[in-house]
C-alpha cells in the first residue's frame, strides 16, 4: 500500500469514527480503537479505551462530528493525524448542549493490517480575538 492510499485509508476510517461517535454505535468504534488507547480530551481529562466509550455511551450524545482540514503523515507502521474537529454534543444527565471547536491529533497504529488509533489528544480553538 503506498502513502497516498494510507492516507486516504486513514480519513476514510476518521470519517467512519466521526459517523459511529453520532450514531452511538459503541462497536463500531471500539473496533477503530486500540486496546492500548490514550485519549485526552480538551479538558485535559485522560481516558483508557473501557472509560472513553463509557463516557460515549453513557455521559455524552454526539449531534455531530465533522472534520476539517485533516492532514496525514505516514511513517512506517504509524500515522499521524492532525486537524480540525467540530463537534456539537449533549450532556446526558442535563441536556445542556455544547459546541466544541478543537484541533486533533490522532496517532493510528498498523496493528495486523488494521489502522487503529492508539493516542489521540485535543485542544479548544481559542475564541477569535
Amino acid at each position: 500500500m503506498t502513502d497516498t492510499d494510507t492516507i486516504a485509508n486513514i480519513k476514510a476510517l476518521e470519517a467512519a469514527r466521526c459517523r459511529a461517535l453520532v450514531a452511538n454505535d459503541i462497536a463500531a468504534l471500539a473496533a477503530l480503537l486500540a486496546d492500548d488507547l490514550v485519549h485526552i480530551h480538551t479538558t485535559g481529562v485522560v481516558e483508557t479505551k473501557a472509560e472513553y466509550l463509557a463516557g460515549v455511551e453513557k455521559r455524552l450524545q454526539f449531534l455531530s462530528a465533522e472534520r476539517r482540514d485533516l492532514a496525514v503523515r505516514v511513517y512506517d507502521s504509524l500515522a499521524v493525524a492532525t486537524g480540525r474537529l467540530d463537534q456539537t454534543v449533549r450532556v446526558r444527565a442535563t441536556g445542556q448542549e455544547r459546541r466544541l471547536e478543537a484541533v486533533t491529533t490522532q496517532v493510528w497504529r498498523n496493528a495486523g493490517g488494521r489502522w487503529l488509533i492508539c493516542s489521540f489528544h485535543a485542544c479548544l480553538v481559542p475564541p477569535p480575538k
